[in-house]
């Protein structure tokens, strides 16, 4: 029996249990075998990294880009995973849209170098969550919002079904430096309950703002990340800074189900092992486990939750 001293059991038997420096508790999981993690879990761990990296395995994430050689061209990401909360959370790293002006486009339309993010964790136990992250746009004149058309990631205003956002306004350079003009330059707004599937929407007049903010970013981040700089506006050296990279929190839950009903319907399937509890998702999608008082580990193995 563990002891209060001892390393709580987080990984089924002859599972691994971290990748580089990352652990990974089950219902989460690694390689081929499918009793290490539940359905739905698995993620990827890349070992040509050192120390190896951690990534989300089935959410798909796209980058849409647009320029004289890339207009329409779709690049597929990995998102990669910084920590696991056995709590219901994710931390991991998203990506910004930016639309940056370039005068060597002739065409106006082409004058904007573009990369815009769509994310689909449709068939996933994942959700953007809302208590965690904070929608932030950056730059002059510019509209930033996330949208989703009917469960879907394509850009269509014909199957719109929601659209949020935040606009960034700026008086002259000079006002804003010497705090003449305070909270302008950038935009916050929160985010939408339980959202799976996304994608990033940046408009503006860049051409009038081109001399002092050339470039328009907006994000999807933890709420505590961002502290807003004059020089963010400036070139496109925030972007390149941190590697076009956000932390994101990401809510995770267990099956599409409330407690009541997957108790009563079919204990085989239930998550939660000895000494613990169940209590639902605040995001509606589905359920956690938790270790009663008096007990601590990991309640999603059968005898996780130990005495202390």
């Amino acid at each position: 029996m563990a002891t209060a001293t001892s390393s709580p059991i987080m990984t089924k038997p002859d599972c691994p249990d971290k990748c580089g420096n990352i652990t990974v508790p089950y219902p989460f999981g690694l390689g081929k075998d499918p009793s290490c993690y539940r359905e739905g879990f698995q993620l990827l761990c890349n070992h040509t990294f050192t120390p190896s990296k951690l990534f989300l395995q089935n959410t798909r994430i796209w980058e849409d880009t647009e320029g004289v050689e890339w207009y329409g061209h779709r690049i597929d990401k990995l998102v990669e995973v910084e920590e696991i909360s056995l709590q219901g959370q994710l931390r991991v790293y998203s990506f910004m849209n930016y639309r940056c002006y370039d005068d060597s486009f002739v065409d106006s339309h082409m004058a904007l170098n573009t990369s815009l993010i769509s994310v689909d964790m449709r068939d996933t136990p994942f959700a953007l969550s809302d208590t965690g992250n904070i929608l932030t746009g950056i730059g002059c004149g510019i509209l930033a919002d996330v949208a989703s058309s009917n469960g879907s990631t394509t850009v269509s205003y014909q199957y719109l079904r929601f659209r949020y956002g935040c606009y960034s306004q700026c008086k002259d350079k000079n006002g804003m430096l010497n705090g003449t003009y305070p909270a302008m330059g950038y935009c916050q707004t929160n985010n939408t309950k339980g959202l799976k599937s996304f994608y990033g929407i940046l408009k503006g007049e860049y051409q009038f703002y081109k001399n002092f903010s050339p470039c328009a970013y907006s994000f999807v981040a933890d709420y505590k990340w961002y502290n807003f700089s004059i020089d963010h506006l400036s070139d496109f050296g925030f972007y390149t800074r941190n590697k076009g990279m956000v932390p994101t929190i990401l809510d995770w839950a267990i099956e599409n189900d409330s407690c009541k009903n997957i108790t009563m319907r079919n204990n085989v399937t239930y998550a939660c092992g000895e000494n613990s509890g169940c209590h639902d998702s605040h995001n509606g999608l589905g359920y956690l486990c938790e270790c009663l008082e008096g007990y601590q580990g990991n309640p999603y193995l059968q005898d996780g939750c130990q005495g202390m």
